[in-house]
């Protein structure tokens, strides 16, 4: 408990000196000499000198900046940081000259230690955020669309029942999701979306592959065990280990192993998308969701057309 009070201060003590006081040199207390910082798909991944510049520049754009840390949730060496950062745009920023708006953006750091300095880092956010704040693209102004007539809409779409599952340092994870398509056939690419409070979330950002494991008709008992919150899902369940390691459930209508590619920040969730790289299926029926329950589609006739 200690070791964990301790470095968890460490964190909230270098993050406040850095971000809100412009103290750069601090990171190197916190950051080994090789340490990597990922910051999505479409942006180079920065050594710790860089992350300093980069730093710097925000903290000109915004010098009153202030981030604030919201939670951090540990698992071993792996942290997961919720934070939320305000500040005033008062230099240049990205070409854009200073507006005087303020400006909040919220997002997450998942952080990996290695003797007692973090080795590597992922970050994720929503960019949305920033541009609509500094006026670089606008949303369309309207009254709020009911929440309850969109879960409406929702609720006629039929969508099948997955477990997305990954490894995490051994231990295998996983959660109910109905989020997921395919995006191509070549490559073969899929996505997932998975809400960001989910307790498997910080496991599926931090793994290299994930499991997409279609429920069959026959497994109603595994699609209410992954929607819990129980502690370990696994227990009493057969699984076997795919061929990148990923926990594929046994008893399935089909599986992939996909290799995650990108990690996009989308309101309250993220996406994930990745490359598959393992497939198998078997000639059972899927479990159907629709309307808040479940159906057996092989009990269903088909439409002649």
């Amino acid at each position: 408990m200690t070791h964990t009070l301790d470095r968890t201060a460490r964190i909230r003590s270098t993050w406040q000196a850095v971000w809100d006081r412009g103290e750069v040199d601090a990171l190197d207390q916190l950051l080994g000499p090789g340490y990597v910082r990922r910051r999505g798909p479409a942006a180079a991944p920065q050594g710790r000198e860089q992350f300093k510049e980069s730093i710097r520049a925000i903290r000109r754009a915004f010098p009153d900046l202030r981030t604030e840390i919201e939670e951090i949730v540990e698992d071993g060496e792996s942290l997961a940081i919720r934070w939320r950062s305000t500040g005033s745009h008062t230099g240049d920023f990205l070409g854009v000259p200073a507006t005087g708006r303020p400006v909040e953006v919220s997002g997450a750091t998942f952080t990996r230690f290695d003797h007692g300095v973090v080795s590597e880092e992922w970050v994720t956010w929503d960019p949305r955020q920033l541009l609509e704040a500094l006026g670089i693209i606008t949303t369309t102004q309207q009254a709020a669309v009911d929440a309850d007539v969109v879960r409406g809409v929702h609720r006629k779409f039929i969508t099948g029942v997955t477990v997305v599952t990954c490894d995490d340092g051994g231990k295998p994870r996983g959660l109910a999701v109905n989020a997921f398509a395919s995006i191509s056939l070549d490559p073969p690419m899929v996505l997932v979306c998975v809400q960001r409070s989910s307790t498997t979330h910080p496991a599926l950002h931090r793994a290299s592959h994930l499991g997409i494991n279609i429920l069959a008709a026959g497994q109603l008992d595994v699609a209410k065990t992954f929607a819990s919150k129980a502690d370990d899902k696994f227990a009493g369940l057969s699984w076997t280990p795919g061929e990148f390691g990923v926990p594929l459930l046994d008893r399935c209508c089909a599986q992939l192993e996909v290799e995650i590619g990108e990690r996009l920040e989308a309101g309250s969730h993220t996406v994930f998308t990745g490359r598959v790289v393992s497939a198998r299926h078997e000639e059972l029926a899927p479990l159907v969701y629709s309307g808040g329950g479940f159906f057996d589609i092989s009990r269903t006739a088909p439409l002649p057309w």
